[in-house]
């Protein structure tokens, strides 16, 4: 099962490359920031492997999205953006249908939750959220904040954590944004996201 996990995981990883390369270098940083995260929680490495494959995969529902809505210069309509919203979902249904991805497919499905419950798709709040869609939430906002994208430049870095500290206990989990501002993004927590990816898929220890 542990084979098969992988093994999907790096195919579909590839069919996210073939057709959004920016999207999979997006999920390949919030997967390394994931799992500093939850290594900085003091989780178990099962756990972290569980946060790290769920952060490769959290955005692979965007296959089912138009690429003119995702690639969209401007502002998205209303009717596109209730499309936009539907990405979770497709990526659980993806997810779930693999075998060992029951908690990684739950992660991917509830990432766009907010703490204060005004998220989607279920409206969740706060510890309803599984833990790690929380940390998804946190690394996943922290790198599209910090990125180009086709509808506005980035951020600078000390903006973003200012962003972060901003909307928590609203919008993401007050005590992963405190850990994820002072260890990951200000304190120098080791974060390499190439010699993390061999760590987790190599099933080494950290």
């Amino acid at each position: 099962m542990k084979s098969t996990m992988i093994h999907a995981t790096l195919t579909l990883i590839r069919i996210m490359e073939a057709r959004f390369k920016e999207a999979s270098e997006h999920s390949q940083r919030v997967a390394g920031y994931a799992l500093v995260l939850a290594r900085e929680l003091g989780m178990s490495g099962k756990e972290q492997k569980r946060v790290y494959l769920a952060g490769l995969l959290h955005d692979i529902g965007k296959l089912g999205i138009d690429s003119s809505i995702l690639l969209k210069p401007g502002k998205l309509t209303a009717a596109e953006w209730e499309e936009v919203k539907k990405h979770p979902v497709y990526s659980y249904e993806i997810l779930s249908a693999i075998p060992g991805m029951g908690l990684i497919s739950r992660a991917a499905l509830y990432h766009h939750e907010r703490y204060d419950g005004c998220g989607y798709p279920a409206g969740l709040a706060g510890e309803d959220i599984p833990l790690e869609a929380r940390i998804l939430a946190v690394a996943d906002c922290f790198d599209a904040m910090i990125s180009n994208r086709a509808y506005r430049p980035r951020m600078p870095r000390e903006a973003a954590v200012k962003e972060l500290e901003r909307c928590a206990g609203t919008q993401y989990d007050p005590q992963l944004v405190e850990t994820f501002c002072r260890r990951v993004v200000c304190g120098g927590a080791d974060f390499q996201p190439h010699r993390l990816a061999g760590e987790v898929l190599a099933g080494r220890k950290p």
